[in-house]
């Protein structure tokens, strides 16, 4: 496996990135009965809390690591985006559209990593300008 800058190993030794002050990683976790790749997820928050969840599947062409990661940081994004409209409109983060896809520590930090979680995932799927793919099985 080849990765390239922003794509790292992490310390789970597998594929991930650094966002914020988090580490994110992600690993084949077996294929669905409708033919999905099923992917395990990992979130290491800085405070030590570790976070997993094999709930990620791809669409039913089967999918890569990168396009696992790409759809953890997406759905990453919408949970901490879902949260922030929620403390702002209701005064309660649990209230958002999306703010129960993970844990809350995890969507508390989605919440305050939206930018950087959207800009990761705009740099992995877009490649820089067609700069190709990240992780290179």
């Amino acid at each position: 496996m080849e990765l390239r800058t922003p794509v790292m190993i992490t310390s789970r030794l597998l594929p991930g990135v650094q966002v914020g002050d988090a580490t994110l990683a992600i690993e084949y976790d077996g294929q669905t009965d409708e033919g999905r790749t099923q992917y395990r997820w990992y979130v290491d928050l800085a405070d030590g809390q570790e976070f997993s969840g094999n709930d990620l599947c791809s669409g039913c062409q089967g999918g890569s690591l990168q396009d696992g990661l790409e759809s953890l940081l997406s759905f990453l994004g919408a949970a901490g985006e879902s949260a922030n409209y929620a403390l702002s409109k209701y005064g309660d983060w649990s209230k958002g559209e999306h703010s129960d896809l993970f844990p809350g520590p995890v969507t508390c930090w989605a919440a305050d990593h939206t930018d950087e979680l959207a800009m990761l995932e705009y740099e992995l799927v877009d490649g820089g300008n067609g700069a190709g793919k990240f992780i290179v099985e």
